[in-house]
């Protein structure tokens, strides 16, 4: 399975460079987002994006309920997500968010990530979780 983060999902919704793979990524594959980082792209397309809620509703909607699984959040991947956070997460040099760690703590053995986050590809690589780089919204890669 591939997990999205939310950059993903929001880089595919504002057409942002990385739309293109992540919509093949959602066309070729079992997809699926943690329930967190969903919050975060609603959160940023919203306040950041200016995105009314009829709008994101109209455009996020059919992905969520034809193509992208969301995943729930449970104590154990709450636990673990915790213990992610507070062994790697360093202001200035690795900015994990809680959504960031929920997100490899969802991963399973054989899925990958994919982000255009560096602090998460850089702790996916430590932890043995396979990465797919996506292009950051400046147009370069993590």
């Amino acid at each position: 399975m591939t997990l999205l983060d939310a950059n993903a999902l929001i880089g595919l919704l504002i057409g942002e460079s990385a739309r293109e793979k992540v919509a093949e990524l959602l066309r070729t594959g079992e997809c699926a987002i943690p329930a967190a980082c969903l919050s975060e792209v609603v959160d940023s397309l919203m306040r950041k994006h200016g995105v009314d809620r009829p709008s994101l509703a109209q455009r996020l909607g059919p992905l969520l309920d034809e193509v992208l699984t969301v995943l729930p959040v449970d104590t154990r991947l709450s636990w673990r997500a915790g213990e992610l956070r507070a062994a790697h997460y360093h202001r200035a040099d690795s900015s994990l968010s809680l959504a960031d760690c929920l997100l490899l703590a969802s991963a399973g053995p054989d899925d990958r990530v994919a982000t255009a986050d560096s602090a998460v590809i850089a702790l996916a690589e430590k932890l043995g979780i396979a990465t797919i780089p996506l292009t950051n919204s400046d147009d370069s890669q993590p």
